[in-house]
């Protein structure tokens, strides 16, 4: 993520549930991980505050994210299962990046 100093966090919004569900679902699997937005449109879901950064995405534009979501949520929710308890803790268990 070379362009760090170019993003912003994407904080929580369940208001848009509707134009992106499989998003919002995700996010909830990860316990909370916001969407990182960039400045060029790109979106992506990472823990900032771990060392080295946690990546939960690739990086695309908002409805091709959501795209992917639809067509992996199993996986997230399979990560859910098996890391409950951590992330139910605020941890943020590393997922085996299947991008």
């Amino acid at each position: 993520m070379s362009d760090q100093v170019h993003m912003y966090l994407h904080h929580f919004r369940p208001d848009m549930s509707k134009k992106t569900p499989f998003m919002t679902e995700v996010e909830l699997l990860l316990g909370g991980i916001p969407q990182l937005i960039f400045t060029d449109g790109t979106y992506q879901f990472a823990d900032q505050d771990s060392k080295p950064v946690i990546v939960y995405s690739p990086r695309l534009p908002e409805l091709e994210l959501e795209a992917f979501c639809r067509e992996n949520i199993e996986r997230y929710k399979q990560h859910y299962e098996q890391n409950k308890e951590a992330i139910d803790n605020n941890e943020t268990p590393v997922i085996v990046p299947f991008w």
